[in-house]
């Protein structure tokens, strides 16, 4: 026979079908997978991946396994060479390029935990010249971690060790956690109490010999009062975050003239933080509007203060802004990791209503908050621009909503306003006909403000062009049965900042119970020329066959065509 289908559960070695396409950065692209079942509990995958621009094969392998320690899988893709990569950078000579992954989770006697995420690349253009599964052209870095844990009742520790990537040219600098120990303690039931002890040491190591770097203590006990019943609650909490700082290769950051604050050799930072969180749920039946419907009116109040410590003398190894949608106005902090703890006193208030029907299906919910900060928010570092502003009172709105218009009909929206960005910091919405997994239709809106991007984004992508006026975006995906077996699938997204086009694709697909073919076509985003000022776009015509099993519980795979688009396909529902 030409062609042999395992049956049953029984895997065999061999050539699975071949795949082709074309593309702008590659030209003319062969894949010939073969698939090698190792044992019972490992298999291989060998793909010789030829790419006529590049004058070579790519060999794509990778290796899954099952053991007693977990599961895992690797991937190491080699190109030999790369006559496009060396003309481009003709110094580096003869240039090999490759991407190792590696994933692994697993649990050992019930109380260890083994985790690895590890993805690294041979350069910075990795990903913009190839497709992969394991990282896209939008990335900034790849993350290189690795954790062992211990887990017993009311008590767990991790080791670890985080490295990151970075494919900025311009700017290569990142920390990495060599290493970080983070350990829990929790005594629940103490009387009326909750009890939590949690610590961590940390040791931070740039990749550049001239930036700080620091060791990390830090020890945050907390003890709880929660109180509640069906119609409400009320948590009351308090905790003492004590930080320890030993910093050193200070010399060349502390004669920088364009660093505003002055680092310390050794820092010690303690804040007591004290919160109330109250919840109400009234509910009433809307008989007289929707008879068989329910709504609820959720108000919740939260009051939080953190005394003001100065940390300009702190390097900021792993702090970031975080978003303030709705659910992010009642956080504890303003900012993620623990290098940078704003003072706080301030009133967080909301109020959410739903409305269920008679089979308690969620139809609508809607949700708006506000901070009322009675002091300004601060850490003391120079660096952060409003915090120069003595703003007080209303400073952050945020708002999100939720309908279900019918059972083919949704809509999703939020909106988050910030008074020290003097903008509205983003907002996004999605309005969806869903006739089922292959017949829709979704159109989408999403914005960031540049001060928003400025002040969350690391500073060599914030002011980077193609952010200067933050996103603004405008799109539609649809997929549809066009006749029997037969499907389409588009995703168009514009920018409207810049005037253009930020993806568009374009699918064909024929489906049976026993194989698909897909045909697509797929103009994408691929990069920055910062030379030119301009996009960088990739166009590709992919060419796929599938051989499915013999169960024909399969749609047309439309799904899957929407979801590997670059922007990929989120319901709505």
């Amino acid at each position: 026979p030409y062609l042999q289908l395992p049956v049953g559960d029984k895997r065999r070695s061999g050539f699975l079908i071949p795949n082709a396409k074309y593309t702008t950065k590659n030209y003319f692209e062969f894949y010939l997978p073969y698939y090698w079942n190792i044992a019972p509990n490992m298999d291989a995958t060998i793909t010789p991946h030829y790419m006529h621009r590049r004058g070579n094969i790519m060999w794509e392998n990778e290796f899954r396994y099952l053991t007693q320690a977990g599961a895992g899988l690797m991937e190491l893709d080699y190109l030999p060479s790369d006559k496009v990569y060396e003309d481009d950078h003709p110094k580096e000579g003869d240039k090999h390029r490759w991407l190792f992954y590696w994933q692994h989770s697993g649990v050992m006697d019930q109380v260890w935990r083994f985790n690895v995420d590890y993805t690294k690349v041979s350069d910075s253009s990795y990903f913009n010249d190839f497709d992969s599964k394991y990282g896209s052209s939008t990335d900034g870095y790849a993350t290189q971690k690795f954790s062992v844990g211990y887990a017993v009742q009311n008590f767990d520790a991790t080791v670890s060790t985080k490295q990151f990537q970075v494919f900025n040219d311009q700017n290569t600098s990142s920390y990495s956690a060599e290493p970080q120990l983070d350990v829990n303690y929790y005594h629940n039931d103490l009387g009326p109490f909750d009890t939590r002890i949690y610590g961590q040491a940390v040791h931070f190591v740039n990749t550049k010999d001239n930036m700080p770097e620091a060791t990390r203590v830090h020890l945050e006990p907390t003890i709880n009062l929660p109180l509640s019943n069906r119609w409400g609650s009320l948590n009351t909490e308090a905790k003492l975050m004590a930080t320890h700082y030993q910093q050193t290769n200070l010399d060349s950051y502390n004669s920088d003239p364009n660093n505003k604050n002055k680092l310390e050799d050794s820092v010690n930072r303690v804040m007591p933080q004290f919160k109330v969180d109250g919840k109400l749920i009234f509910e009433r039946d809307m008989a007289m509007l929707a008879p068989g419907y329910t709504q609820t009116l959720e108000p919740r109040v939260q009051y939080l203060y953190v005394p003001y410590r100065d940390q300009s003398g702190i390097y900021n190894y792993d702090s970031s802004l975080l978003q303030s949608d709705y659910n992010g106005l009642f956080r504890d902090r303003t900012y993620g990791g623990l290098d940078r703890i704003a003072s706080a006193n301030q009133v967080t208030t909301g109020v959410t209503t739903r409305i269920y029907d008679d089979a308690a299906v969620e139809r609508f919910n809607v949700s708006v908050g506000q901070i009322y900060y009675f002091t300004e928010s601060r850490t003391g570092d120079d660096n952060i621009k409003w915090e120069n502003d003595d703003k007080t009172g209303s400073l952050v709105w945020a708002g999100d909503t939720y309908w279900r218009i019918s059972e083919r009909w949704g809509l999703r929206s939020g909106v988050q306003y910030d008074t020290r960005l003097d903008s509205v910091a983003t907002s996004s919405s999605s309005l969806e006909y869903r006739r089922d997994q292959d017949r829709l239709v979704q159109l989408n809106y999403r914005y960031a403000s540049p001060e928003y991007i400025q002040a969350t984004l690391p500073s060599y992508y914030s002011t980077a062009e193609q952010y200067k006026n933050g996103i603004n975006q405008v799109g539609a995906v649809a997929s549809w049965p066009i006749a029997d077996r037969w499907s389409i699938v588009g995703a168009y997204y514009f920018d409207t900042n810049s005037s253009k086009p930020a993806d568009q694709m374009l699918g064909l697909q024929y489906n049976s119970c026993c194989y698909a073919i897909r045909v697509g076509y797929e103009r994408k985003l691929n990069g920055w020329d910062n030379d030119k000022q301009h996009a960088i776009y990739d166009n590709a015509i992919g060419f796929n066959i599938e051989l499915r099993g013999l169960s024909s519980n399969y749609g047309l795979g439309t799904q899957e065509m929407l979801r590997s688009n670059i922007l990929p396909y989120q319901s709505s529902m």
